[in-house]
């Protein structure tokens, strides 16, 4: 399947069929070429599901500077491209931040998402998961980054200003989120990165009746087993079975 590219030189990938359009929205440092962005793909083309995956500006096959990049601009990346692809329905699906995302872009298009998978969502993450301390505020100043070391790869996360700075503006924890499709939240027991906790805390605060959250005791951060893709996938189609 080849690259196409939206406005700001987006670059994405989409399969045609059956609707509603289901999007997968990475998480922080990665890429559609992930192992839950493919699985998701061979599920489209195994079940006929039409199926968009892309990559936010700095990232993957996108352009852009990726030390621009923040929960806004990255949320607005991906209304971008589902505008260049669709005006119809959408059902978000989003791993780790990109979770964060979808929450944000479900706020925005009320009247077009559909329903919306969190995996191992990390809503508000730079609150609850990244503390700085006077070291990193002086690095911050002086180089407009800090870093943390990363368990999947040798390149450690890199979290710059223009990240931190917009993440005030896109918090959704605190209150009530106006929220009201069906939501379905997996999060592995075992994750190191973010508290299961937090998927309890999300399903009280959606405003939503229709929240379910699955947790898997022995699953991580990544739920990329092929039984958390079987979950995965199995939870899409019931979901998707279910709309109207």
């Amino acid at each position: 399947m080849e690259i196409e590219r939206a406005s700001g030189g987006i670059a994405y990938r989409c399969q045609p069929g059956d609707g509603p359009l289901v999007v997968f929205l990475p998480g922080y440092m990665s890429d559609m070429t992930g192992s839950k962005a493919e699985a998701l793909d061979a599920w489209a083309a195994a079940t006929g599901r039409a199926y968009l995956r892309l990559d936010y500006s700095g990232c993957g096959a996108s352009g852009g500077d990726f030390d621009q990049g923040s929960i806004g601009r990255w949320a607005a990346d991906a209304l971008a491209v589902i505008d260049a692809v669709t005006d119809g329905p959408v059902v978000l699906v989003g791993s780790s931040m990109g979770g964060w995302i979808a929450l944000r872009i479900a706020l925005a298009r009320p009247a077009q998402v559909a329903g919306l998978v969190g995996i191992a969502a990390a809503p508000d993450f730079t609150e609850w998961g990244l503390p700085l301390d006077d070291a990193d505020r002086a690095a911050l100043a002086a180089q407009g980054f800090v870093v943390r070391p990363s368990a999947y790869g040798d390149t450690p996360y890199r979290y710059t200003a223009a990240f931190l700075n917009d993440a005030p503006a896109q918090l959704v924890l605190g209150s009530e989120i106006a929220v009201e499709c069906p939501v379905r939240l997996l999060h592995g027991q075992a994750d190191a990165d973010v508290p299961w906790s937090v998927a309890l805390d999300l399903a009280a605060r959606l405003r939503s009746a229709d929240v379910q959250v699955t947790l898997v005791k022995d699953g991580d951060h990544r739920l990329s087993r092929p039984a958390d893709l079987a979950l995965l996938t199995r939870t899409l189609d019931d979901l998707i079975e279910e709309l109207p």
